[in-house]
């Protein structure tokens, strides 16, 4: 008896641009460790990984951030879905869509609907470079180590600035460092995400000051 491999449709936005690249994804093709599709414009490309629990790890170029998206899934999730759609937390754009073709092509072009209503005239392909000039991250690890410490932080009530009350805390990220601000009263602080080593040591910080 021919048994036929699990196999499903997975298809990613190439940022550079702006295309979606589409590929059939067979169980055997994950027998190694890493599987890469690449867009043919050579801008970018999304890998799919094993982990050591036996799961499956997305790394996703995004159209917005400047920096790639890593998610976890299973492997019924990966090949047994009908349809699976990976977003980035940040702008809610579609960026990786994951099950039987016909249902993955149904969800592109609702996805690419939505986002040309989104923008208007803008282009896609220039979502990227836009951001990158803005708030390029040479290691996303420092800026993931920055905004757990302000979440744990903030949530813990040790955030002070000038407000009697609990002020609104929020964070502006650029090239080389994170303001932490309170949109009530205005105070701000710097914090620097130039390199790893930094960032833990801000991760020993009990309190932060905004002034």
């Amino acid at each position: 008896m021919i048994v036929n491999p699990k196999q499903t449709t997975l298809a990613y936005r190439c940022p550079a641009c702006g295309g979606v690249v589409k590929s059939f994804v067979e169980i055997f093709s994950l027998s190694g460790n890493l599987f890469r599709l690449k867009c043919d414009c050579g801008g970018s490309y999304m890998t799919v990984e094993k982990t050591d629990d036996k799961k499956l790890r997305l790394t996703l170029p995004c159209l917005v951030c400047s920096y790639p998206h890593s998610y976890v899934i299973s492997n019924s999730v990966f090949f047994d879905s009908d349809i699976f759609i990976v977003g980035c937390n940040l702008s809610g754009i579609d960026l990786c869509f994951i099950g039987k073709e016909d249902q993955v092509d149904e969800a592109v072009r609702i996805s690419n609907e939505e986002i040309l209503a989104m923008l208007g005239d803008v282009d896609i392909s220039k979502l990227h470079t836009q951001e990158k000039e803005h708030h390029a991250l040479s290691d996303p690890q420092v800026l993931d180590i920055v905004r757990f410490v302000i979440n744990e932080l903030n949530d813990e009530g040790n955030i002070h600035c000038n407000c009697k009350d609990k002020g609104q805390i929020c964070c502006d990220i650029y090239d080389e460092y994170v303001i932490v601000k309170c949109e009530k009263c205005g105070a701000k602080a710097q914090v620097d995400i130039t390199s790893t080593s930094r960032a833990m040591d801000f991760l020993e910080a009990d309190s932060l000051t905004l002034k």
